[in-house]
């Protein structure tokens, strides 16, 4: 039995990230006592409508709390004072959460074609500002906090944690045309790979708290990106087909990520795709 659990979603605004929230809301009130939620994206809109369809779809008698956090992760310049004041508040509750969850999923596709029609320096860099740079000092940070207040002589306030890369079969494979997008969460899962290996080497939880890194591949999904990749016309007829025909329900993918959390019996820093589960 989890008493309080502390969810923590980016991207939760639409697709995956609005999934994965309502999955871990979806959990039984026997395994999970309260949950408290902290949504991330741009879209304030769209964070409210995520947790409108929490409110509505899993009222019961569990307490639950949602506060949703409505900024462009794209902005470097202002990163760390969001990140701080998140911090900050979480600093300042007097919960004690015995399990904790960060879902580092937003991302976008980025310039689709191929290599050689790049054709601007400032699209790149955006793209790459927003997918590696951001997703990364989100995960570093939201590990130093963790490892910070294992390190307070007072109370621990935060417990076993879990931090998760929301992959892609684009990390480990070339996709012709995705090289932008590809080339992002490769980066992305080595980091995450390298996070965990090092916090490996560390035997005292209480100089770094009890982290586990997860890389979960959730298949190609049937989302606003997938729309986006079909109407390209830089990708491949025969590449559009093949990720059409193995679309998965994203209902699904963030159900088998929310049990694979839970279990928890994952080898920290390893790349697991919904396809093998």
């Amino acid at each position: 039995m989890i008493d309080n659990l502390l969810v923590v979603v980016t991207g939760a605004s639409r697709g995956l990230g609005r999934a994965i929230a309502i999955a871990f809301h979806s959990i039984p009130t026997s395994s999970v006592k309260r949950i408290r939620t902290i949504l991330m994206a741009r879209s304030i809109d769209g964070l409210k409508e995520t947790r409108r369809l929490i409110q509505q779809e899993h009222q019961s008698d569990r307490e639950n709390e949602i506060s949703i956090n409505s900024f462009d992760l794209g902005d470097l310049d202002n990163l760390n004072h969001t990140l701080d004041n998140m911090f900050e508040t979480l600093a300042k509750e007097d919960t004690i959460f015995d399990r904790v969850v960060f879902v580092n999923n937003a991302g976008s596709l980025g310039k689709l074609g191929t290599c050689l029609e790049s054709n601007s320096l400032a699209e790149m860099k955006k793209a790459v500002d927003f997918n590696v740079t951001s997703s990364l000092w989100c995960t570093v940070r939201f590990a130093q906090f963790v490892a910070s207040t294992a390190n307070q002589k007072q109370q621990q306030c935060i417990g076993e944690t879990t931090i998760v890369n929301i992959s892609s079969l684009a990390a480990i494979q070339p996709l012709p045309g995705m090289a932008i997008y590809s080339s992002g969460k490769a980066a992305r899962d080595m980091y995450h790979a390298c996070l965990a290996k090092e916090l490996e080497r560390t035997d005292d939880e209480q100089t770094t708290g009890n982290i586990k890194i997860l890389n979960y591949a959730p298949g190609p999904l049937e989302t606003d990106m997938m729309v986006e990749l079909q109407s390209a016309e830089g990708l491949d007829v025969s590449l559009k087909q093949s990720i059409q025909q193995n679309v998965v329900d994203t209902n699904k993918s963030a159900t088998a990520l929310v049990r694979l959390v839970l279990e928890n019996s994952f080898t920290s820093g390893s790349h697991i795709d919904y396809f093998d589960l």
